[in-house]
């Protein structure tokens, strides 16, 4: 498989999805940096594959998007950081708690699509961002986390307009993983929460879905998406263990 792109930011590429996409980049050749917080495992994932560059930021400090596209101008940028939301009612979460997703996940997101419009990104760039399933449907035991991801989702599709009427040559794709994410902490935090609030086991609740979605499945079907001879049309797309569509 070959891939264009030359030069990758994955924001939030230190574990689970973002973590599998930017191995695989790395495999195809593409020159990969890896943004998160945690040092540890950002160094975990350099043990992994040394050709991978880390950096260890906050990426929804103020200033901290212009920055990094600035400095490592990539032709390819991922956006799968995201909040360990608590799970449990709304009613039980301070605000604090409940807009964690927001001044995390939503803030991130603005922050790059708004610093990709503005410097811009090179022409003939792509930007994956990550929504969830909870922002087509809701998500009661996870606060504001599904208001966040519905406005990250709106957040790409604002920025494709943009790009648009300013002639940027810009690709921006809206992941929407359509069932919970299995092997990764915010997946069996959701599972185990909602398993519980229905009196199943986690593997019960899980087996809801005829094929687990994984981080693996996910890398696989965004570098395929990042694999066409020309960028498609479709900018949204649901994705679930047997594989990826075209919202609508």
């Amino acid at each position: 498989m070959k891939i264009r792109y030359k030069k990758a930011l994955v924001v939030g590429g230190s574990s689970g999805s973002g973590k599998e996409i930017a191995l695989r980049l790395a495999e195809l050749g593409v020159d990969t940096t890896v943004v998160a917080r945690g040092l540890s495992n950002l160094e975990a994932l350099k043990s992994i594959d040394a050709n991978i560059t880390i950096v260890s930021e906050n990426a929804a400090k103020e200033g901290s998007a212009l920055r990094l596209l600035s400095e490592h101008r990539p032709d390819l940028l991922v956006i799968t950081a995201g909040h360990a939301q608590p799970m449990s009612p709304f009613f039980e979460q301070s605000w604090e708690e409940f807009s964690g997703a927001w001044n995390v996940d939503t803030k991130i997101a603005h922050g790059l699509l708004s610093a990709a419009i503005n410097l811009p990104m090179p022409p003939g760039s792509s930007i994956v961002s990550f929504s969830s399933g909870a922002g087509l449907s809701g998500s009661r035991l996870s606060g504001g986390y599904a208001g966040a991801k519905r406005m990250q989702h709106f957040l790409t599709e604002y920025a494709q307009r943009e790009a648009e009427l300013r002639r940027l040559d810009l690709n921006i794709y809206s992941i929407i993983p359509k069932q919970l994410i299995a092997e990764t902490e915010l997946g069996v935090a959701a599972g185990q929460a909602y398993a519980t609030a229905s009196g199943k086991s986690l593997d019960e609740f899980m087996r809801q879905w005829e094929e687990p979605l994984t981080p693996k499945k996910i890398s696989q079907s965004i570098v395929e998406l990042l694999s066409k001879d020309e960028p498609t049309t479709d900018r949204s797309f649901l994705v679930t263990g047997k594989g990826m569509r075209p919202v609508g």
